[in-house]
């Protein structure tokens, strides 16, 4: 595979997971790798410190060798919750027992796919979509990640395609210093579970449907280090709420510029000097807050350091404006707008040692909102295998 096709894969392939595998099997035509993390980060909040998982995963990739050049493919990938069961405790009979209310393991990504050097590449199933192609540039710390990427509406970003999106068909391929991506995510129901702010489930007949979305990005390799991003994501939702007809879009225009290589996301996590990361996007109906959807402008950018001593000194800068009104549910200005300021040790490639701190200074008239963004602080650890 030539490397201007492995550098176009790389993001569909091993985006968000380690880019270090675990050979288990080869037979010159047929191979099985392993990769992931086991993750735990202490996370101080100004008020309570937690020890949490910090979004470990194992997954698999498959490989085998096809006639007339093409190569076939798949992977899989689980969430770990390593840290804790979830348990709740319900009192029943006169007796005080736990329930368990979460998965040990939870689906992430999914996908088969064929590739060729000269046609491209086409995968099939869940996997990070075309336009976390822009999005990921930032979206590499530890903890304080991601944030203001606009690609984890609903969670992963699985029903609107913009993050790790379900049912998706993605096409890949270059033409010298110029690679694409474009992409089809349809569900077969694409009905939307929906809760009320309390979390209890509507049953008032209310129902949204969020079938078919679309997406794309475009990749131009200014040189070895440098290269700049753009991609766009688009989709309907129809059906009806509180009694009112829903017909809207969700849609995400986004750039991005990438400087250098993140060691977590490099080949064998092996890389050194400047990392430079920076996306920026406008938004419609793809910012969840207060469990109402809205318009919005968005923006990251990352520098770090990657010593040869194995320090990774980084700092980001995170941006989001929701677009308000007096029709909206939240008026006024709400501004998140916060710093991080991290320092990584890699102990050896694959074991790292990390510290992050985010600085907040959100500026939102609605003070209930303002004060939950704190200020925040995390150490932790990464193996990766």
């Amino acid at each position: 595979m030539n490397k201007k096709l492995l550098a176009l894969l790389i993001p569909s392939i091993l985006m968000a997971s380690s880019a270090q595998a675990a050979e288990i099997y080869n037979d010159q035509t047929n191979s099985i790798n392993m990769m992931g993390w086991l993750g735990f980060a202490a996370i101080n909040d100004t008020h309570d410190t937690a020890v949490v998982d910090n979004f470990s995963r194992v997954g698999f990739r498959f490989d085998r060798q096809e006639k007339n050049g093409w190569r076939s493919f798949a992977h899989t990938e689980w969430g770990i919750n390593m840290v804790t069961s979830d348990d709740s405790l319900n009192y029943t009979g006169g007796q005080l027992g736990a329930e368990k209310n979460s998965d040990f393991l939870f689906n992430r990504l999914g996908y088969v796919g064929l590739a060729n050097d000269k046609w491209g590449s086409l995968t099939f199933g869940k996997q990070w979509g075309a336009y976390y192609d822009v999005a990921y540039t930032t979206d590499v710390l530890n903890v304080y990640t991601g944030y203001s990427v606009g690609a984890y509406t609903f969670g992963d970003g699985g029903l609107t395609g913009a993050g790790r999106a379900d049912s998706a068909f993605i096409y890949r391929n270059s033409f010298g210093d110029l690679s694409f991506a474009v992409q089809y995510a349809a569900k077969q129901n694409g009905d939307v579970a929906l809760f009320d702010k309390d979390g209890m489930a509507i049953n008032d007949g209310s129902h949204i449907d969020f079938d078919t979305s679309y997406g794309a990005s475009m990749t131009y390799q200014i040189t070895d280090k440098f290269k700049v991003l753009a991609g766009i994501n688009r989709g309907d939702f129809k059906g009806e709420l509180a009694g009112e007809k829903v017909d809207d879009t969700n849609e995400i225009i986004g750039i991005g510029a990438q400087y250098g290589s993140f060691y977590q996301y490099a080949p064998n996590r092996d890389a050194d000097g400047f990392y430079v990361g920076f996306n920026a996007h406008k938004s419609k109906q793809n910012e969840l807050v207060g469990g109402e959807l809205y318009d919005s402008t968005g923006g990251e950018f990352l520098i770090a350091y990657q010593y040869e001593n194995g320090f990774v000194p980084s700092f980001l800068l995170s941006y989001q404006d929701l677009d308000t009104d007096a029709s909206t549910e939240i008026q006024g200005d709400w501004t998140r707008q916060f710093a991080v300021v991290g320092l990584h040790y890699r102990y050896s490639n694959d074991t790292i040692m990390f510290a992050e701190a985010k600085i907040d200074f959100s500026e939102m008239d609605d003070k209930s909102y303002e004060d939950l963004q704190d200020n925040s602080y995390s150490v932790g650890i990464r193996y990766f295998f």
